[in-house]
């Protein structure tokens, strides 16, 4: 069942919650963490630094609330699911800041979680893949995760490898310049021997007949950077 690799931590006082829970979560996540009270929460938040977390209101040590707040001034992207009895919804108002993805009133249904992870996990996916796509000049596209250009008819546009090198490198870093000895080094490799000025500028030469279109810049005496704004 599981095709992703996020992972949670699922933060219960209650010991036959988490043993009920844990291997329910475990079929929608790669990595499930759990945590007792609030002092081990952040400590296992700090050590596993989770995509979603799910927590009790009312944990011993230092309270849900405490531990989201604390948990949200280090991370505003974290996903936090609060777990609230019918008495505590009036806490709730002091949670407004927190940016709660979801508040749930216990006792919760197993489709409740179900319908909630699966909505939450799309989500997720979504925005890694937006994360993982970094857009260039000419309509390109360059996806990090597969080291991957592609047209701006969603075409993969076929490299060699040191085209890839190339790319790679300025697409990690898209707001740096490059001196040609950066280039050198990352691109040549163990090939420093075979390289000279003339193969540099070849390599961006026929990068621009491929793609028809000049996606660098190139700065006089400095190097080469990616055009746009980055």
């Amino acid at each position: 069942m599981i095709s992703n690799k996020f992972s949670l931590l699922y933060i219960e006082d209650d010991p036959f919650l988490r043993e009920q829970y844990i291997p329910f979560f475990q079929l929608f996540f790669h990595d499930v963490y759990s945590a007792k009270d609030g002092e081990e929460a952040l400590f296992c938040y700090k050590s596993h630094n989770p995509d979603i977390i799910i927590l009790d209101i009312n944990i011993p040590k230092i309270n849900g609330l405490e531990v989201a707040k604390r948990i949200r001034q280090e991370n505003e992207e974290v996903i936090l699911i609060m777990l609230t009895a019918h008495s505590d919804k009036e806490k709730l108002l002091d949670a407004i800041e927190l940016k709660l993805t979801k508040y749930l009133i216990k006792p919760i249904r197993t489709f409740e979680f179900e319908d909630i992870l699966t909505a939450t996990i799309e989500k997720l996916a979504k925005k890694k893949k937006k994360e993982n796509i970094l857009y260039l000049s000419g309509g390109f596209k360059w996806n990090k995760k597969n080291q991957e250009l592609i047209s701006n008819k969603n075409d993969s546009i076929k490299l060699t490898k040191k085209e890839r090198l190339l790319l790679n490198l300025f697409c990690e870093n898209p707001k740096m310049i490059f001196s040609n000895d950066d280039i050198l080094n990352n691109v040549w490799e163990n090939e420093q021997n075979d390289y000279n000025p003339n193969k540099l500028r070849i390599i961006f030469s026929k990068l621009k007949v491929k793609l028809d279109c000049n996606i660098f810049d190139s700065i006089y005496n400095v190097g080469y950077k990616l055009k746009g704004n980055f």
